[in-house]
């Protein structure tokens, strides 16, 4: 399994929007053959800041994921909407640690 933590700053103005798109791709997103789950989360001391929590099966599963309309769709439409780009790391667990 490998986890995908990608933290967005959203711009203050644009945070309804920024919600209304993610639940779009996040409902689509959940449909994926290899999504094993896949959160948002909204900061709790900065409402304009965003953490995406994505578990996927396998590299094949986010690079399917990196290719769907939706999923492009969502990038290009929350561009205008973010200051910056967003921080994405890829973890993985692990296994010595329970």
């Amino acid at each position: 399994m490998i986890t995908i933590v990608a933290d967005f700053d959203v711009k203050p103005d644009c945070v309804d929007k920024f919600i209304r798109l993610a639940a779009d791709c996040t409902r689509s997103t959940h449909k994926e053959n290899g999504n094993l789950s896949y959160k948002v989360f909204q900061a709790r001391c900065d409402k304009s800041k965003f953490t995406f929590i994505e578990e996927w099966l396998n590299d094949v599963a986010i690079d399917k994921h990196n290719e769907m309309p939706h999923f492009k769709l969502f990038l290009s439409q929350i561009a205008p909407l973010i200051n910056g780009d967003p921080v994405i790391k890829q973890i993985m667990n692990v296994p010595a640690i329970r």
